[in-house]
């Protein structure tokens, strides 16, 4: 799957292919239709925030369609 990250604090945005992970029991994945970025990321991205590991893909506001569940999903 194409991820946009940050390698480091303070680095450029890049675009990677990351392995797309299958989901374990009682989750879902996400296919990813669109992303918001909001102030929280662009401080993930500076290095604010203790203890945040890198490489890190920003967005945690998204809206998708579920394309694989796993055991356990009704």
């Amino acid at each position: 799957m194409r991820v946009v990250q940050v390698a480091k604090p303070n680095a450029p945005l890049e675009l990677v292919e990351r392995p797309t992970p299958e989901p374990g029991p009682r989750q879902v994945r996400i296919k990813v239709e669109a992303c918001g970025i909001c102030h929280s990321d662009s401080r993930t991205r500076e290095g604010a925030w203790p203890g945040i590991t890198y490489p890190r893909a920003p967005g945690h506001e998204v809206a998708g369609v579920v394309d694989a569940i796993g055991s356990g999903v009704a």
